[in-house]
């Protein structure tokens, strides 16, 4: 059985997406909306998924994703481990260098 983490994730308002659009190798990505909208963009697809809407994106699927509007969103992400060390790797980077070096390391790349 493959581990997962669940965290809840306060989005601000933001023209544009939250993330570079990215993709993970190895490991599924599932977004949960506990209030507000996100616009989830994954392949050639985008989906809008509201309160109660849920959405897993599958592994080695480009995506990324934004807020609606001038509302917040709150939402649940589940993710694998690797993922959610590469996220905090980003969020760690001080250089470009630094944030490439992140997302090969942890089996995902830039679109």
């Amino acid at each position: 059985m493959a581990d997962f983490v669940i965290e809840r994730w306060d989005l601000d308002p933001d023209p544009g997406d939250q993330a570079p659009a990215h993709v993970h190798h190895g490991s599924e990505e599932a977004f949960c909306v506990l209030s507000g909208e996100l616009d989830v963009r994954y392949g050639s697809e985008t989906r809008r998924l509201i309160e109660g809407d849920h959405l897993v994106i599958p592994a080695g699927t480009v995506h990324t994703f934004a807020t609606v509007g001038d509302q917040p969103a709150r939402i649940l992400v589940v993710m694998s481990p690797e993922v959610q060390a590469l996220i905090a790797a980003l969020h760690a980077a001080s250089s470009s260098g630094e944030r490439d070096a992140a997302w090969a390391r942890h089996n995902s790349a830039l679109a």
